[in-house]
């Protein structure tokens, strides 16, 4: 399909196709939230946003791709605001505790602020084979960014196998205490739930640090009895 390149009443042919993909993706959120993948129609959705089905397809091939490009617009807004309470705990001088307490506040608060949010990132996915895929590769960038700032944070002098499985361990972890929390099975209040998952956050960090240091100085030791014998 064509799309139109000129401007409009002072506005670019390319901010007005990507305000009409912010409505189809937030009238999208509204819909699958209250009735599930299973009962959205793209001539459904279309009319919820006040759209033509043209605009519709002018960014999306199917409902399969919004559903993935929705779970990634959701990925990009926890990002977003787990980096910015990380800088802001940072440029307040935090110590490690403090620092993940503030960064998990403000992430799980995103999360738990409105539950559809972790519900369609974390348990509505399936629902949706392209929003499954999306799903599966946000944990992997979740995991990833918080793996290089531990690097970063640690001053690491090179990336260790143990800062991404940590890491991994972590995202995952929290993902299912966040959505078991949402669920009513943990009898724990929002700041509790916070402080508990913080405790353990700088317990498998500490961990990793020492496990690495371990790992060194084995190795150094093997260098060292391997340049004996030769």
């Amino acid at each position: 399909m064509s799309q139109p390149t000129r401007p409009f009443q002072g506005e670019s042919a390319e901010s007005r196709i990507s305000a009409r993909r912010q409505i189809l993706l937030d009238n999208a959120f509204q819909m699958a939230a209250e009735s599930g993948w299973k009962g959205l129609s793209i001539h459904q959705l279309c009319q919820a946003a006040g759209l033509n089905k043209r605009y519709f397809y002018e960014s999306f091939a199917d409902l399969e791709e919004l559903g993935g490009a929705l779970v990634d617009d959701l990925a990009e807004q926890l990002i977003a605001t787990g980096q910015a309470a990380v800088q802001s705990g940072l440029q307040q001088g935090f110590d490690t505790m403090a620092l993940a307490q503030h960064a998990l506040t403000h992430t799980i608060g995103w999360l738990v602020a409105d539950p559809r949010r972790a519900r369609m990132l974390f348990s509505m996915a399936g629902d949706n084979p392209r929003a499954l895929q999306h799903r599966q590769d946000v944990i992997r960038k979740f995991a990833q960014t918080l793996s290089l700032f531990s690097i970063e944070y640690h001053q690491a002098d090179e990336p260790h196998v143990i800062a991404k499985v940590g890491s991994a361990l972590l995202i995952g972890g929290t993902i299912e205490i966040v959505v078991s929390w949402l669920d009513g099975q943990l009898e724990v209040s929002l700041d509790e739930l916070v402080e508990d998952v913080a405790s353990f956050w700088v317990a498998v960090g500490n961990s990793a640090i020492d496990q690495t240091k371990t790992r060194l100085e084995k190795k150094v030791v093997e260098e060292g009895k391997k340049k004996r014998k030769d």
